[in-house]
């Protein structure tokens, strides 16, 4: 058995892919999440409840932290209503796992929308970046996409037909198994940084359009060319990662 590994939101998207992955590569893996996400109830996964801005954090001589949890969503986050819950969770409990947990190697989840600042959850990761000790490095996620996602994610609503419009968006989209690759490369080629905070692009660097995505992963019978098109505005119109730091390190998409 190798190390031991404390995923934080192990009951999310990333989050319980990763448990498996890392599982059968052998590590010694735990998981916390306080189940208030979208989609928790899919996906089968043992975990410790634990609400990351206020409750005692566990495993505190854990050698890895991956934190994962987080207020999810763009454009969610420009509702007045929930404000407050992307400052909570994003930045006071992400806060937290950096105090907690110093003498661990934390691998905690940023965003491909720092990379332009257009919305208040793009901000959230931008403090967390700005905020990260020396023992941590940031994974900046592109557009992950695969089974059991979040009811509000494209990929589900296109497999189970619920999709009412395409937008002219240009994704990186990066399916979950090469995300789940990434981070267990990260971890094995994990060093302290005493002068720069690393921050590592997870995507494919190969774009793809909102309408082409659509095509090629449509279940059978549904008719994307009839879907109209809406502008959506607060979005990054098109994201790119840079990979070339992660693929220097070893990592391939499958």
């Amino acid at each position: 058995m190798k190390n031991q590994v404390l995923i934080t939101g192990v009951k999310g998207f990333i989050g319980h892919h990763l448990y498996d992955y890392l599982m059968n590569e052998g590590y010694d893996v735990k998981g916390i999440d306080d189940c208030s996400g979208l989609g928790w109830e899919d996906r089968e996964v043992p975990h410790s409840h634990c609400d990351i801005t206020k409750d005692p954090l566990p495993f505190l001589n854990t050698e890895y932290v991956i934190h994962l949890a987080a207020k999810a969503g763009v454009r969610n986050s420009w509702k007045p209503e929930y404000l407050k819950d992307y400052y909570e969770v994003n930045i006071k409990g992400t806060k937290r796992i950096f105090d907690t947990y110093k003498n661990s190697k934390i691998l905690y989840a940023s965003s491909s929308s720092v990379e332009d600042m257009k919305s208040p959850y793009a901000m959230t990761k931008a403090a967390c970046e700005a905020m990260a000790p020396n023992n941590a490095v940031g994974m900046r996620f592109f557009t992950v996409w695969g089974d059991r996602s979040r009811p509000d994610m494209f990929y589900r609503q296109l497999q189970q037909k619920e999709i009412g419009y395409l937008t002219t968006h240009t994704r990186d989209w990066c399916h979950v198994g090469d995300v789940c690759n990434a981070i267990k490369i990260l971890m094995e080629n994990f060093k302290s940084w005493k002068f720069v905070k690393p921050v590592y692009d997870i995507g494919y660097g190969s774009p793809m359009s909102v309408y082409d995505f659509a095509q090629t992963h449509s279940p059978e019978g549904f008719d994307i060319d009839a879907l109209p098109f809406k502008n959506v505005t607060g979005e990054s119109e098109e994201t790119c990662a840079d990979s070339s730091s992660l693929k220097a390190l070893g990592w391939n998409a499958m």
